[in-house]
């Protein structure tokens, strides 16, 4: 799946990044100033890029088998016009010093195909991404889980790049969907990427015949594809969910899905329709991989303060303290910041969380869960600790500013970050207690950190977890089951469920050797 990345040249050209170039210029010249790939220079400049490594590929692997597709649709892929660019960190003066070059100077590569589409007794040149692949900013607020390494040929040798692939849709064989699929699931599957030409057989065969790939996919469509790569997720489709539940888009607002898919590393979609004077019903879809915090963000404190007087729902989440989610889109470029709450909710049309394999329920189950168990066990908390104490009065029911944060993990992340976290006081685990835990953990936990306002966005720190069995489902439909519950830790103690008296639970205490708050989970 990888060979189109990896075929050698067939005609290599360096060009200078400094002044007097100009992508302007360059992107006009050479690509009819292709917005998409414009910003692919735009991205490069932002880095500093110093030169860029211009070459021609022939089409081979998913470039060749999207030809053949393009072949049915009357469309002359040019072979001549299919270009590797590759941008670097540091002048490349010729080809041979790409050889001394390392994976730290890749800056990101794109390759640029265009396909001769007929119009009228004329063809229509039509230059797009194919794919790209851009590292990701250096600022530490800018946070991408589950960015991966892609291999790519330039000159003789081959390089490692670590980002999130970046693909645009041509009209015809592909549409926004499908690349936004593509994106996501080229890090996700055990092929490290995927074909359009399955994607669309797979459409196919859920559609009828009547499927026509460059009109795009609906969500039964991107069901089934996400359904034959095993992929495991959670989505809402809105215009129909609001059928049965007209209060939907409030009871499951698309941000929760898209935070925690992102926050467990897997990512998730959003589609949405068109707004503005000349909107004609049009779609579209994107997809998201990371986000941005902001620790003096206004809305969490605002919120409660003057805005949901009463009414909260009884704890604030993380994600109130991300400015931008990080996302490509297509008809566009790649490594967007887009506002939280950018797209109303009344335009969204359709969510995907994708989550990791073998769990069970979503990142909004598992903090709902999470507050009722943290309620459950508010008696067991030891008020002498001055931490338990002040989220003992931040989870108040007349207050309701607890700090809450899903995570999905393996036990050994989980238990590797308790061995790892120190408290305030620079105090660490017991170790034959960590070892013990070990016992107690299923296959995949959702750890649920437990946070109170100033101490999450200002220190990122927390005050202890509530973990959850990941796996299994809940036997209720109308209260909590406590058969997800594996324990709380708070500063000084865990709290274990022992049993249950009748429909009660019964818990009992261990001392833990963290005696105040800690650094938040970092995966």
């Amino acid at each position: 799946m990888e060979t189109h990345r990896l075929v050698s040249h067939c005609g290599c050209n360096i060009q200078p990044f400094d002044a007097p170039f100009s992508s302007f210029e360059y992107v006009e010249r050479h690509f009819a100033g292709c917005l998409t790939i414009h910003r692919c220079f735009s991205l490069a400049r932002s880095f500093s890029a110093k030169s860029v490594v211009i070459e021609n590929i022939l089409p081979v692997g998913l470039i060749a088998e999207e030809n053949g597709e393009l072949e049915s649709f009357g469309v002359d892929p040019d072979v001549g016009l299919l270009k590797r660019l590759s941008f670097w960190n540091s002048p490349v003066p010729t080809e041979q010093a790409i050889d001394d070059l390392q994976d730290s100077n890749l800056i990101g590569y794109s390759i640029l195909k265009c396909d001769r589409i007929p119009s009228g007794a004329t063809t229509e040149d039509q230059w797009h991404v194919f794919e790209a692949v851009f590292r990701k900013y250096e600022h530490p607020h800018n946070c991408v889980l589950g960015a991966v390494g892609y291999r790519v040929r330039v000159g003789r040798k081959i390089f490692v790049i670590k980002g999130i692939l970046y693909a645009q849709q041509n009209g015809l064989n592909k549409a926004c969907a499908h690349v936004a699929l593509r994106s996501l699931l080229s890090r996700l599957v055990s092929e490290r990427d995927v074909s359009y030409a399955m994607m669309n057989r797979i459409a196919r065969g859920s559609a009828g015949a009547t499927f026509e790939p460059g009109q795009g996919l609906r969500a039964l469509q991107i069901r089934a594809i996400l359904d034959h790569y095993g992929i495991n997720y959670r989505d809402v489709d809105y215009s129909e969910a609001e059928k049965a539940d007209p209060s939907v888009r409030k009871t499951q607002p698309y941000q929760k899905y898209l935070y925690a898919g992102i926050e467990s590393g897997c990512g998730g979609l959003l589609g949405f329709s068109m707004d503005g004077p000349k909107a004609t019903g049009g779609r579209h879809i994107i997809p998201f991989y990371g986000h941005t915090f902001n620790k003096d963000t206004w809305v969490p404190d605002a919120q409660v303060v003057y805005f949901d007087i009463g009414g909260g729902v009884g704890y604030i989440p993380s994600e109130s303290w991300t400015s931008s989610f990080l996302g490509h889109d297509d008809n566009v470029g790649p490594n967007f910041c887009i506002p939280r709450l950018y797209v109303k909710p009344k335009r969204v049309e359709y969510v995907v969380e994708i989550l990791k394999p073998a769990v069970a329920y979503n990142g909004v189950v598992a903090e709902a869960c999470a507050l009722f168990f943290l309620y459950s066990i508010s008696e067991k908390m030891d008020l002498r600790n001055p931490w338990q104490n002040r989220l003992a009065a931040y989870s108040r029911p007349d207050v309701q500013r607890v700090v809450l944060r899903a995570l999905c993990v393996t036990p050994e992340q989980y238990l590797n970050h308790l061995k790892e976290i120190r408290d305030w006081d620079s105090q660490k685990e017991n170790g034959k207690l960590v070892a013990a835990l070990k016992t107690l953990l299923p296959k995949m936990l959702w750890v649920v950190e437990v946070s109170i306002p100033q101490l999450f966005p200002a220190n990122e720190r927390k005050l202890g977890e509530i973990v959850l069995d990941a796996t299994r489902q809940s036997k209720s439909s109308e209260s909590v089951d406590f058969s997800l519950f594996v324990f709380v830790r708070l500063p000084g103690q865990y709290v274990v469920m022992s049993g249950m008296s009748g429909r009660t639970p019964t818990f009992i205490t261990a001392p833990s050797g963290l005696k105040s708050h800690v650094e938040l989970m970092k995966h």
